[in-house]
């Protein structure tokens, strides 16, 4: 515990927003609109020490705060009233209460700010995105290193400890195409494949992410110590829940799994028993509506049998990149991803999956239609007046004319998801369950889009559970 008597200075100076997130891009990581701004850690120092209490994780310090309506509120609660939450005993509500007394908040702040170390409460906007948005994400982070907005395009790759030369092998080349496509490589700095992924990803260039089940500070596995000043030194970054000096307790892995899932755009498993953290990494996954991918192995190894029961549970195979390309939205993709899924499956860059040939299709569809249209009119006899070709003559009076197509509204503000989520709808009304299934996205995530949609006047709810775009006039 940092109990030790110091008092902090003012932030501002000492420490710029440009530590922990290059600080010119740290709009972009705002998400559905939310307006948010960097927060200092004086602002949020009960939000840092009640982190920092024994027992307390992300489940207990939401019911504590929903309880009491701050971290503040809950530090000055009654031991009495704190009892009365779930899962706090009278052990855990006398550590609350004696917090003020055995822990300096300000010495921390010192101690990260001389250690590179950036505090990130939850509603600050260097926070990961994508990880606000999953169930019970970290109400602080430690971040040693930087993030990057780029980092949003993130894949994960967990394996075994037990690596075998070749699940290994495997790791090292799938993190290098990750990052040769554009992606971030997300791990957790274990050995085995978490370090194989790590590696492979500093090898060729690109970035890398580890996420602990300790501080960044203390660092594990000691194995590990170069590995770890490589992230940071490439640009790259190591993330914890967990104050800098936490030891890295068997009981926090299981937690930490569920921020290594939340940074990313989906999971890889390239090796792993039937029971261990990998699958733990899954189900998260799995939970947070990611994406699931599976490296198969030998039938004859004890390391590719959980490999093998999440393919049985529908993962997506994966032998290379463009496994992973293939089954994510485009308005997910990096740049780089985009570029090779086109050239790869000649995927037209912003349909959203639709194909050249697919396109041509449509016009070689219809002239057929014309062209049989043409024949059967030839058949018809001399003498019927319903003739085909007097029916469509160009000069009839009965000709309709050309339907003008609808125009839409599209303001020029809207993130990747907006348009995603806007060109889903189309020209005509939709449901909104039927949007979740088109897009991919949670209901919860597709409600938020649809709000902010509607507060920009680029759709508008109608009856029932369904909503339109609003047309405009030109």
């Amino acid at each position: 515990m940092f109990h030790e008597d110091a008092s902090a200075t003012s932030r501002t100076a000492q420490n710029p927003p440009d530590r922990g997130l290059d600080s010119s891009a740290a709009s972009r990581w705002t998400t559905n609109g939310e307006n948010l701004r960097f927060i200092q850690p004086e602002e949020f120092v009960d939000e840092i020490a009640l982190a920092t209490v024994e027992g307390i994780g992300p489940i207990t310090a939401e019911r504590l705060v929903a309880r009491f309506g701050s971290a503040t509120e809950v530090l000055n609660a009654p031991a009495e009233e704190l009892e009365r939450v779930e899962r706090v005993g009278a052990s855990l509500a006398k550590k609350i209460r004696d917090l003020r007394s055995t822990f300096d908040p300000a010495y921390l702040i010192k101690f990260c700010d001389q250690h590179g170390i950036r505090i990130l409460f939850r509603d600050d906007a260097r926070y990961p995105s994508r990880l606000r948005e999953i169930d019970n994400p970290p109400r602080i982070l430690y971040v040693r290193g930087k993030l990057q907005p780029r980092d949003r395009a993130a894949i994960a790759m967990v394996g075994t400890r037990s690596a075998t030369p070749y699940g290994s092998k495997l790791a090292t080349r799938l993190a290098r195409e990750l990052v040769e496509a554009g992606f971030t490589v997300v791990s957790g700095l274990a050995l085995g494949i978490d370090g194989n992924s790590h590696r492979g990803a500093l090898d060729a260039g690109g970035r890398t992410l580890a996420v602990l089940g300790g501080g960044v500070v203390d660092v594990y596995p000691r194995e590990h110590e170069d590995l770890a000043a490589r992230i940071i030194q490439s640009g790259g970054a190591l993330i914890s829940e967990y104050y800098p000096l936490t030891k890295p307790l068997r009981g926090n892995f299981p937690a930490r799994n569920r921020i290594i899932s939340g940074l990313s755009l989906g999971v890889i498993v390239v090796e792993s028993a039937l029971k261990g953290g990998s699958l733990i990494t899954a189900s998260c996954a799995s939970e947070q509506n990611r994406e699931v991918f599976a490296a198969p192995g030998s039938v004859d190894s004890p390391f590719s049998a959980g490999c093998h029961q999440l393919l049985r549970e529908g993962a997506t195979l994966v032998e290379s990149v463009e496994d992973v390309i293939a089954a994510l939205p485009e308005f997910e993709l990096p740049q780089g991803a985009i570029t090779a899924r086109s050239e790869k499956t000649g995927v037209v860059p912003g349909t959203l999956g639709v194909t050249e040939s697919a396109i041509a299709s449509i016009d070689t569809r219809s002239k057929s239609k014309e062209k049989g249209s043409e024949k059967r009119s030839k058949k018809k006899k001399k003498g019927d007046k319903t003739e085909v070709s007097n029916a469509t003559d160009s000069g009839s009076s009965s000709a309709s004319k050309p339907t003008e197509p609808k125009k839409f509204a599209r303001p020029t503000d809207l993130s990747p998801e907006e348009n995603a989520l806007l060109d889903a709808i189309g020209s005509e009304r939709i449901l909104v369950d039927e949007l979740v299934r088109a897009t991919g996205f949670s209901t919860s995530k597709a409600i938020g889009l649809v709000s902010l949609l509607e507060f920009k006047k680029a759709i508008r709810r109608v009856e029932g559970n369904a909503v339109e775009r609003v047309e405009v006039d030109e």
